[in-house]
Order: C-alpha cells, then sequence, then structure tokens
C-alpha cells in the first residue's frame, strides 16, 4: 500500500470517527460569526443617552414640564450658556430675573461678569435635567463641563453644577441662577404692646428661606430677641418640625429702647419639600431694664420673659 492510500484510509477513519463533532463545531461557529456581523451593522446606542431624559423631572410629585415650553425653555438656557461662553455679559445678563439680579448680583453686572469669569475660565458645555417643578417654576441641574474638543484637555478637571430656575415672564422665559429662585411677597404685620414686626417678603433660594423683617422697640427697656444662651431662639414653624434660624449662630439681636432694626432670618428649606411655612416664632423675647456688661444673664434678669408668634397665613 502507497503512502496516498495510507493517507486516505487515515483521513477516512478520523471524519468518520470525529465528523459529528467537527460538523457541531463549525456549525456553532457558524451561527456565533453571523450573529456578531449583524451586531455590528446594527446602529450602536449608549445606554446613558437611553436612560438620560433631560425633560423628565427627577423629583415628580410637582408633575412634568409642560410639552408647549421644553423648546422654549431648552432654547433660554442654550442662548444664556452661549452667552456666557462667548462672555456676553450684558446679554446673558438681560436674561435673569429681576429678583435674581437683584438679590444675587445687587443689580450690579461686574459681579456677574465675576461669576461668569470664574466658571467660563475654558469654553465649555452643559448638559441639563429637569429636577423638579412648582407652581409654575421650572428647575433644572446644569452640569457645566470643559469642552474637550474645543480646549484640548484630556481630564483633571471638576465639573461645575448649580441648580437654576425657569420662570414664564410675558411670552418668554428668564432664569435664576446659583439656585436662587424668587422673592416673594409676604406684607405680614405682627404686634403687642412691646414690639411691632413686619415681614415685608422672602427671598427663596432651592434649600434655604431668608425673610426679610423690620423690628421695632415700642417701649422704653431692653428687648432681646435672640444672644445664643437658649436653645430655640427664632424659629419657623412647617406644621410638622421646627426650623431653627441659621444666620445668628455668632450674632446677638437686641433692640435698644425705641429702636427700629431691619434684618434677614434665614432658615434651611428646600423649594420642592410642599411644606408651608405656619409661622415664624421670637420663642424667648426678653424685656429688661437695662442690658450691657452688667447683665451676664438675660433670662434671668428679665422683667418679663414671653414668645411672640408671627403668623404667616
Amino acid at each position: 500500500m502507497n503512502f496516498n492510500s495510507k493517507v486516505t484510509i487515515a483521513l477516512r477513519k478520523f471524519f468518520k470517527k470525529y465528523g459529528r463533532i467537527i460538523l457541531v463545531v463549525f456549525v456553532i461557529w457558524l451561527i456565533i460569526f453571523l450573529i456578531n456581523q449583524y451586531l455590528k451593522k446594527m446602529p450602536k446606542q449608549s445606554s446613558m443617552l437611553n436612560t438620560y431624559t433631560p425633560d423628565s423631572p427627577i423629583i415628580e410629585k410637582g408633575g412634568s414640564v409642560p410639552k408647549r415650553y421644553i423648546e422654549n425653555i431648552n432654547l433660554t438656557v442654550e442662548k444664556y450658556f452661549n452667552y456666557c461662553n462667548d462672555k456676553n455679559y450684558e446679554q446673558a445678563f438681560n436674561l435673569l430675573t429681576d429678583d435674581c439680579k437683584s438679590y444675587v448680583y445687587d443689580n450690579d453686572i461686574s459681579i456677574f461678569q465675576q461669576y461668569v469669569d470664574n466658571i467660563f475660565n475654558t469654553k465649555k458645555i452643559y448638559n441639563l435635567q429637569n429636577y423638579s417643578n412648582v407652581d409654575g417654576t421650572y428647575i433644572y441641574d446644569m452640569m457645566i463641563l470643559d469642552d474637550i474638543e474645543a480646549t484640548g484637555t484630556t481630564g483633571g478637571y471638576e465639573p461645575y453644577k448649580e441648580k437654576i430656575a425657569l420662570k414664564r415672564i410675558d411670552d418668554g422665559f428668564k432664569i435664576s441662577n446659583q439656585g436662587y429662585i424668587e422673592n416673594k411677597d409676604c406684607n405680614v404685620v405682627s404686634e403687642d404692646e412691646n414690639i411691632k414686626i413686619t415681614i415685608k417678603s422672602k427671598d427663596i433660594s432651592y434649600r434655604k428661606e431668608g425673610y426679610n423683617v423690620t423690628l421695632t422697640n415700642k417701649t422704653d427697656r431692653y428687648i432681646v430677641i435672640l444672644d445664643n444662651t437658649i436653645r430655640e431662639e427664632i424659629t419657623l414653624n412647617l406644621g410638622d418640625q421646627k426650623r431653627k434660624v441659621t444666620n445668628y449662630s455668632n450674632a446677638s439681636l437686641i433692640l435698644n429702647p425705641g429702636e427700629t432694626k431691619n434684618e434677614v432670618f434665614i432658615f434651611d428649606k428646600f423649594y420642592d419639600d410642599q411644606k408651608n411655612p405656619q409661622e415664624i416664632s421670637l420663642e424667648n423675647v426678653r424685656i429688661l431694664e437695662n442690658y450691657g456688661i452688667d447683665v451676664e444673664n438675660t433670662v434671668d434678669n428679665a422683667n418679663r420673659m414671653y414668645s411672640f408668634n408671627i403668623s404667616l397665613k
């Protein structure tokens, strides 16, 4: 038997013994190959893009942004952002609400310019995500990042994030930035024989409320409102809980005889927490004949101490 015959017989024995296995392996490989080719030809979709829904609120209690407003809101934000990116300060400033201009920037465009220059120190891009919607105010998370294509940077930077609010004004929208929402009139007056308190308005940010208060001492004695000797001296009642004033931790509030003072009481409160302020309480008003270095304990030396409540309903 020659060599070729031996090879032929050997191959026949091999395929007879392993032919089915080889066929199964080949079929499996062919199926995998065809599936792989099919997947390569399919449009590529990012899972991040599939789950990114910028117009759906993260907090749903206040409802969604009306569809008729979405395009206008997005165009307003894009215009504002591009103005900031290009350092067109005046045009960007004019897209802010009057309340935001007054409270955040003291109606001074140079302060706004400092803000823009600090954030937009290189060319930027942004992501926008609706966060919550309350009483016609549409709150968004705005994340500002380096534009890698424009700057050539390769990372190592921290993105900047803030909440912006969009309010419908006339036929368009205007923006409040840096977490500020609006100024709201209160027009509350409360008084007794010792003190008169007027709450003109409150400035509302996403995380806090600041009440603009005028206090008048109607007596010829000293009135101690707060001196940090008692745990809770000024509180905001939200119905199910009380919040302590946050901006007097190292300060006192004392009215001299006949004196009037303008103050701001700031309390922690989320704008979309659905809690309605009920009243502001001066928990321990103290009336003293004298006040000064000789009076170390205003509680023990008070002629009268009582709670003064200001209804906000």
